[in-house]
């Protein structure tokens, strides 16, 4: 919790319940992406960690979403929460699923109000759209990480 403070980084936390509220949980899968082991790099180093942010990161990341499962996929998707670590990634994940306008808008939502808080951000992203989602709704959350990996989970709306 001090490091949330020190860094004004976002804290989030989730509540796992088996009664139906919410969204549930349905599968989960990871997506990596070959040859870009180099982007996104963390290094612990005297002072704490460095971390390496590849320019590449957004067109590697668009191309592998395009030539995913995901895209066969995404016409069964309502509601999509991309972990918003810049304007550069969302586009990338739009353009990369050729996902409808305002389809990552409570994702740039979060990124314009709070920033890129690291992993709490798509918890927040989640937190809006459990706010606005109707029951039966199906979505899929992805975050981004080093080497290229794409972390999805698709839920439904309870």
């Amino acid at each position: 919790m001090l490091s949330f403070l020190v860094f004004a980084d976002g804290a989030a936390a989730s509540l796992i319940t088996g009664q139906e509220q919410g969204f549930a949980m349905d599968s989960f899968k990871a997506l990596m992406v070959p040859e870009t082991r180099g982007l996104i790099t963390w290094k612990i180093r005297g002072l704490g960690f460095d971390m390496l942010l590849s320019g590449q990161v957004p067109g590697e990341l668009g191309r592998a979403l395009h030539e995913s499962e995901l895209m066969a996929e995404r016409d069964y998707i309502d509601l999509w929460a991309a972990h918003p670590g810049g304007r550069s990634i969302l586009d990338a994940v739009e353009k990369g699923l050729e996902l409808p306008f305002n389809a990552l808008e409570a994702s740039r939502e979060v990124l314009s109000r709070f920033g890129n808080m690291s992993s709490a951000t798509v918890m927040f992203v989640l937190e809006r759209m459990m706010q606005q989602s109707r029951s039966g709704q199906r979505g899929c959350a992805m975050s981004f990480g080093p080497g290229l990996t794409a972390e999805t989970m698709r839920f439904h709306v309870v």
